[in-house]
């Protein structure tokens, strides 16, 4: 997806749906819509409503390649060479729920703002946020060179979810979601989901560099250790001034 069309996704409140739409669909569904909103425009009456009201409609299925009526029907139109993170959920899963004893808004905001999470992610060296949702990513396992990456935040709800993938081309792709869901006022369970799979003939020796030899016993013990970091450094008691 490209950098001009996410903003438009989160405006209309479609980043909650996944993409259902090739390029080839997408592009004469804004071409269509565009000729209907013209045609409306040189008409008057109800028909000057209809078609731009539809025409409209053709235009944010195109920019947001989202079809509500494919979704309902469940059918996927998107191509698979064009996806991005883990296509055909063909990749390693692994996650891991902990909990917290700080407030899921104060969890939210330091995940979402993703440039802090290398002092958590002992794989992770760096993130550099690109924009609001774009991100890139340089990460050193136990075996060898950095590996790099682009990603994407896909979905979120404040304070309770953020969603990401890989941009198309990475030599790692991955997806995953980090969820917060509150069991009280000051408590909450974190849970991590993450898919991995790397690119080539190679997938083993990649995750065996960025992991070592067990991902989730790294990832189990990277949210050990956000647990004592939040408790520790997030609560708003650790902010309090005595």
């Amino acid at each position: 997806m490209s950098t001009s069309l996410q903003p438009l996704r989160k405006l209309v409140g479609l980043t909650r749906w996944p993409l259902n739409l090739g390029l080839t669909e997408r592009l004469g569904s804004i071409v269509a819509g565009g000729a209907l909103i013209t045609a409306g425009l040189l008409r008057r009456g109800t028909s000057r409503a209809v078609l731009v009201g539809t025409g409209t409609a053709f235009l944010l299925r195109g920019a947001t390649g989202h079809c509500a009526l494919y979704r309902h029907l469940g059918v996927d139109r998107l191509d698979q060479r064009q996806r991005d993170g883990v296509p055909g959920n063909r990749g390693l899963k692994i996650e891991y729920t902990v909990a917290v004893r700080c407030p899921a808004p104060e969890l939210y905001q330091f995940w979402r703002n993703i440039e802090q999470l290398p002092r958590i992610l002992r794989h992770v060296e760096t993130v550099e946020a690109v924009d609001a949702w774009h991100s890139h990513w340089v990460a050193r396992g136990p075996l060898g060179p950095a590996l790099e990456w682009d990603a994407e935040i896909i979905n979120e709800h404040e304070n309770e979810l953020i969603a990401w993938q890989s941009v198309h081309g990475a030599n790692l792709q991955n997806a995953g979601s980090v969820r917060f869901e509150a069991f009280s006022d000051s408590a909450t369970y974190v849970k991590v989901c993450i898919e991995l799979l790397p690119i080539g003939g190679t997938a083993a020796l990649t995750l065996a560099r960025l992991f070592g030899t067990d991902p989730q016993r790294e990832l189990e013990e990277d949210l050990e250790r956000f647990k004592d970091f939040a408790e520790r450094e997030l609560t708003p008691s650790s902010h309090s001034v005595e």
